[in-house]
């Protein structure tokens, strides 16, 4: 187990506990992060000692992570990580979480530092023109929307500050949200030239409902 890769709902599963810094219950890990850890995927990781596993009352499954899962989650994300749609936002959250707050000298040494936005255009600025511009292309919320449309009304921001200023709104407001394409091969090649990257997949479409 310690030479193979881990797939995206085992790596999910021990960002989550890394996330957290305590025991989660299955049917926790189930209802409130979408990761439904079947039997062969637990099986690996305890296996390996990347996390423990023990039951409690009625029978209950608690899982935590030990040591030497924290340091391989960190390994797992930095290669990149094949996700599906059903836990791909679960990983790419937690993916983020590790960008912003770096715990090892592995993960400092491997991302670079989010670039500052210039003198005079704070987050909140580029994060209200995304607003903005969301606002103009459907009159309503809570509408799917293009970043093809999105990103010819921000084109005086940097690409970089729009894309740093879109993932910290997929992490922090909950109104956000960003998806990929449901069917891949329909994009243009200004639809994958407008996607941003959330950990290694790229999102084509912005949703942004009521605060």
């Amino acid at each position: 187990m310690s030479e193979e890769r881990l797939t995206y709902r085992q790596v999910a599963a021990l960002l989550v506990l890394k996330e957290l810094g305590t025991a989660v219950g299955h049917k926790d890990l189930k209802e409130n992060w979408g990761l439904d850890l079947d039997a062969k995927n637990r099986a690996g990781l305890v296996d390996a000692k990347l996390i423990e596993s023990e039951k409690r009352e009625r029978g209950t499954i608690w899982y935590s992570v030990t040591p030497d899962g924290e340091e391989r989650a960190l390994e797992e994300v930095q290669k990149g990580v094949a996700v599906t749609s059903r836990s791909g936002k679960t990983l790419a959250l937690l993916y983020l979480r590790t960008l912003l707050r770096p715990e090892t000298p592995v993960a400092v040494e491997s991302v670079p530092e989010p670039v500052a936005a210039p003198a005079g255009r704070t987050d909140d600025e580029v994060e209200d023109r995304i607003r903005e511009a969301y606002a103009k292309i459907t009159p309503g919320v809570g509408e799917w929307v293009s970043l093809t449309k999105l990103r010819p009304l921000l084109s005086d921001i940097d690409r970089s500050e729009q894309d740093n200023a879109l993932r910290r709104m997929l992490l922090n407001a909950p109104e956000v949200h960003i998806l990929a394409a449901a069917i891949v091969g329909h994009l243009s090649p200004e639809d994958h030239a407008a996607a941003v990257m959330i950990g290694n997949e790229p999102n084509h479409q912005l949703r942004i409902g009521a605060r």
